[in-house]
C-alpha cells in the first residue's frame, strides 16, 4: 500500500511539473529564452496599436498642416508609411517615419521603394518617445491620449516657433488647438508652435 501511494506521490507531481512549467524548460527542450525576449521585446515597446490612418484624413492632416518647401515632416508611429510617402510624393519634401514593429518597418520601406520616394522619404526603427523631434517643421501622429500627453513636454521644448503638429483623433489636453477640422467623421488638431505655447 505504501509503495502504490508513493508511485501515486511520485506521478503527480511530475504531471504538475510537465504541465505546469516547474521544471523550467518548455517541452521542446530549448531554454525558451529566445520566445521570451520576443514575446517581453516589442510587444513591451509598443504604446499604441497599429491602426492605419484612411488616406483621405492623410491628405487632410498635411493640408492642414499646409505643408511647404523646405518642410521636413516628422510622422510619429508610421505604420505601414502612408502619411511619410504622401508628404513626400505629393509635396515633394523630406519626409521620416519613426516605427518599432519591425514587420511594418518592412513593409513601409517596400512601400517607399515602390514609389521610388527613397530619396525624400525614410523609415527609422525608433521608439517615439525617444526621438529629437527639433529637426522637424511639421509633426504628424494618430497616437492616444495618453501618449499625445507623454510626448507634450518634448514637442514645446524641442520644436522651433512655427512648426506644425497635427494629431489625428486626440488632443493635448488643455493645450487649446489652434485650429480642428471635421474629414468624413473624423476629427483632425492643428497647434502651430510658439513662444507663448501652454507648458
Amino acid at each position: 500500500m505504501r509503495k502504490v501511494r508513493w508511485f501515486l506521490v511520485v506521478g503527480i507531481a511530475l504531471l504538475l511539473a510537465n504541465v505546469s512549467g516547474f521544471v523550467g524548460l518548455p517541452k521542446d527542450g530549448s531554454s525558451g529564452s529566445v520566445a521570451q525576449a520576443q514575446e517581453t521585446g516589442i510587444e513591451s515597446k509598443k504604446i499604441v496599436p497599429f491602426v492605419p490612418t484612411p488616406q483621405e484624413v492623410v491628405e487632410g492632416m498635411l493640408e492642414l498642416a499646409q505643408i511647404k518647401k523646405g518642410d521636413v515632416v516628422y510622422d510619429l508611429g508610421s505604420g505601414d508609411g502612408r502619411i511619410v510617402i504622401t508628404a513626400a510624393k505629393k509635396y515633394g519634401v523630406k519626409a521620416l517615419g519613426f516605427e518599432i514593429d519591425p514587420d511594418l518597418i518592412r513593409e513601409s520601406r517596400e512601400n517607399i521603394r515602390n514609389e521610388k520616394l527613397e530619396n525624400l522619404a525614410e523609415i527609422r526603427e525608433q521608439d517615439i518617445l525617444t526621438v529629437d523631434l527639433s529637426p522637424a517643421s511639421v509633426v504628424t501622429m494618430y497616437l492616444l491620449p495618453s501618449v499625445n500627453l507623454q510626448l507634450r513636454p518634448k514637442v514645446l521644448s524641442q520644436l522651433k516657433p512655427g512648426t506644425r503638429v497635427v494629431s489625428h483623433a486626440f488632443d493635448m489636453g488643455d493645450w487649446k488647438p489652434d485650429k480642428v477640422i471635421n474629414v468624413n467623421g473624423r476629427t483632425v488638431y492643428l497647434w502651430v508652435i510658439n513662444n507663448k505655447a501652454a507648458q
